[in-house]
């Protein structure tokens, strides 16, 4: 029985502090909305930055440099924002990362040179690298009893962020050229710099949210930290056997459990533990433990796979058609993105439940990360049709449609995702993220079907894995 169960069961539920949830669902939405609102338009400002020589097959590797050197400059600094954190308070390390990302962004905007580029989005990586903050407030301002029901909230802050921030990105790029008849098409500013406004949105975000924070974010006294949730030495790690599945958050028996940057030592309340003894685990320690080992494992490839498939979407909808892309504008991109998420959320909320209720999270997991299969196999598909038929035409976005029908498919795998208890900042988490999108954007255009060949053979190690997951967690 997992801890949780004991934990719950018997006891009064504390109302959930409302007020500090919303700010800091507030302060963490800055994360998914700067991270992905230069999707629709990271391509074309890459070739108009000159660093390709107007050479279109290297768009691509230039691309996927600026979107992997994010995720390199968050798992370069997590630790240290959490090390930091724990000597002057969650508070003060949360407002400094929402004043970079402010900087970052308008910096980002302003860029007619591919290093700032390059620069402006490594400082967005380590502005957002203090974000895994919002986990430990929300462990020290909640308790055993509602836990679950605070931490049901992250996801939805990150789907609607991931959703918003490409429509943003797409809708408001280029607003000279996207609106003549507005106050842009005359404004010098916004005629030389195409992509300020929607990084001016992201800017103005950060900034208005790092002023709620200011003013209404509860900081967490002594007496209040002892009364927390879980206390360690860095602040908020959880019980030590515990495994997440994220699809059944909202139920108050499901261990949810957040990240703690170098927690090493667990103390629980006497209300959890009949002993009232302190567990203390090692990093060593807890990845000799099976179920532990496994999960990281298969949650690494999962992210190496996720990125790799989710920034060649961008290239392939953005690269001319005589090299078997869409040519599709950022307004275009940003609008085919922003429906996606908006029904993909809706798949999510409605589906994911129920099929992880009838079959289990293992089969549901696995039937997800087969969609990365399917997902790469459609890559191949979309631009052979281009290929063949000189243009986009009805057959290319019917395609293109079963192609996000296979990423939503596999965005259930994120949902089933069995996650250690303690966070533990391993390189098989931090380095395949930003592997990503650098191996999945090195190709030439013209060269995405033979390697998404490859990928689609590779993507089918995971699973395999996971009989072996699967079987060690049955024991437990």
């Amino acid at each position: 029985m997992p801890l949780e169960d004991s934990v719950v069961h018997g006891l009064p539920k504390t109302p959930l502090p409302l007020r500090q949830l919303f700010i800091v669902s507030l302060l963490q939405g800055a994360e998914p909305l700067t991270s992905s609102i230069i999707f629709p338009f990271v391509n074309q400002a890459v070739r108009e930055s000159g660093i390709t020589g107007g050479d279109e097959t290297k768009t691509g590797y230039y691309a996927g440099a600026i979107e992997s050197v994010f995720f390199v400059a968050e798992c370069l600094t997590v630790v240290y924002w959490g090390r930091l954190s724990d000597r002057i308070g969650r508070k003060p390390v949360m407002l400094i990362g929402l004043v970079g990302l402010a900087i970052s962004m308008i910096t980002f905007g302003l860029s007619k040179s591919y290093w700032v580029l390059f620069l402006s989005r490594f400082i967005q990586g380590m502005s957002n690298g203090n974000m895994g903050m919002a986990k430990n407030i929300i462990a020290e301002i909640t308790d055993e009893s509602n836990i679950a029901d605070a931490f049901a909230c992250l996801p939805l802050i990150w789907s609607i962020g991931g959703t918003v921030g490409p429509i943003i990105g797409g809708t408001l790029s280029n607003p000279a050229t996207s609106y003549p008849s507005s106050v842009f098409a005359t404004w010098p500013l916004f005629i030389k710099h195409p992509y300020l406004l929607p990084c001016m949105v992201a800017a103005i975000y950060s900034l208005l949210s790092l002023t709620v924070g200011l003013l209404w974010l509860h900081e967490l006294s002594g007496d209040d930290f002892e009364s927390s949730v879980y206390t360690t030495r860095a602040g908020a790690a959880m019980p030590h056997d515990a495994l997440v599945t994220s699809a059944d958050a909202p139920s108050e028996s499901t261990p949810l459990l957040p990240p703690s940057p170098s927690s090493t030592t667990v103390s629980l309340p006497s209300s959890l533990s009949s002993s009232s003894t302190t567990l203390s685990h090692s990093p060593r320690t807890l990845l000799s433990t099976p179920p532990i080992r496994f999960s990281l494992i298969n949650l690494a490839f999962l992210a190496f796979a996720d990125q790799s498939c989710q920034v060649i979407l961008p290239l392939v909808f953005s690269t001319p058609t005589s090299l078997y892309g869409l040519a599709l504008r950022p307004y275009a991109i940003g609008v085919t993105l922003g429906v996606f998420g908006v029904l993909n959320g809706l798949i999510q909320v409605y589906a994911l439940g129920w099929l992880t209720s009838r079959f289990g999270s293992t089969k549901v997991y696995q039937w997800g990360f087969a969609g990365l299969l399917g997902a790469f196999s459609m890559y191949v598909a979309v631009g052979e049709a281009v290929r063949l038929r000189g243009e986009v035409d009805t057959l290319v976005w019917a395609l293109v449609v079963v192609l996000l029908a296979f990423f939503s498919q596999y965005y259930m795998a994120w949902g089933t995702s069995l996650i250690p208890a303690i966070y533990i900042p391993d390189p098989r988490i931090c380095v395949p993220r930003p592997l990503g999108p650098r191996d999945a954007h090195s190709p030439r255009p013209d060269r995405h079907i033979h390697h998404a060949r490859r990928r689609a053979r590779v993507r089918v190690l995971p699973v395999r894995i996971l009989d072996a997951d699967a079987r060690v967690l049955s024991r437990r």
